[in-house]
């Protein structure tokens, strides 16, 4: 099952320690980027937490924010910050001394000053919360990666089974073509010498050499592969958007070959057709992880 990789998550959950929000996006991009946005506190559990989105996200760009809001039972204190205290008015007497300054420092002054209160952080969060709530995010966002990602997959087989179709009426066209190409060579020939009694078996080794040339069967043969092989690749559990994409060009390359050998209008249309449908299937590969 391919998975898609655009998706969002969001979590809120309560706990009688606070509350845990999470939210979750995914982005195409070509290789996996992580960005965590966490609360001061709980930069210990970072590496943990990206490894845990490895085990769900293979490639793309995930954006993760994390927030934790406290009851205001157990809100952080706040606190003096005594030394920052002692250096305002240090540099304010050394101020008053040098230039001769008047005036003192009031309550006021000093309640405006920055850094001058703090809060004393309680670091002890309850680790299985936080991992337990993180992991439920991660699930949800790969359930919607999930659910892109069938939407997406339906429309390959979609576009699978049309040009599987139009590679059939090609097949079916082929033999007519390469007849009425047979029987124009011929009549090129005969009017070329003006010998209706041309020898039999020059006329056939010329026929055998331009034949080959025009003879796209091989091409067929070898696109229907792909897309069989594309097909089953679906099906893969694994992170298989580079491999897609890789297959998608070789089916390019065998729909350009056919397109250039084969000489016949209802044949080049039919490629024109199949064309169209690959590069659709391109721009929905792009976005599968």
């Amino acid at each position: 099952m391919i998975k898609s990789m655009t998706g969002f998550s969001k979590i809120e959950k309560e706990f009688t320690e606070g509350k845990f929000y999470g939210e979750a996006r995914s982005l195409n991009n070509r290789y996996l980027e992580i960005n965590l946005r966490l609360p001061k506190l709980d930069y210990t559990y970072e590496y943990n937490f990206r490894e845990r989105v490895k085990k769900y996200i293979k490639r793309g760009k995930i954006d993760i924010v994390i927030k934790w809001e406290r009851p205001e039972s157990i809100v952080s204190n706040l606190k003096i910050n005594e030394d920052v205290v002692q250096m305002y008015l240090k540099t304010a007497d050394f101020l008053k001394k040098k230039y001769r300054l008047k005036g003192s420092l009031t309550i006021e002054n000093i309640f405006g000053m920055k850094d001058i209160f703090v809060y004393e952080e309680n670091n002890n969060l309850p680790e299985n919360y936080l991992t337990s709530s993180f992991e439920e995010l991660l699930k949800r966002l790969d359930e919607e990666r999930k659910k892109e990602g069938k939407i997406i997959e339906k429309d390959l087989i979609s576009r699978i089974k049309t040009i599987s179709a139009k590679i059939k009426e090609i097949e079916k066209q082929l033999p007519k073509t390469i007849k009425a190409h047979e029987n124009r060579l011929r009549e090129k020939i005969k009017e070329v010498t003006k010998d209706s009694t041309l020898d039999e078996t020059k006329i056939l080794q010329e026929l055998a050499l331009y034949m080959e040339r025009i003879d796209i069967s091989e091409e067929t043969t070898r696109l229907k592969g792909h897309l069989k092989n594309f097909k089953e690749t679906l099906s893969s559990d694994d992170a298989v958007g580079r491999k897609l994409d890789f297959i998608i060009q070789e089916m390019v390359r065998e729909t350009n070959t056919i397109g250039s050998k084969a000489c016949d209008f209802s044949i080049s249309e039919k490629v024109v057709q199949i064309k169209v449908e690959i590069e659709k299937m391109r721009e929905q590969v792009q976005n599968v992880e």
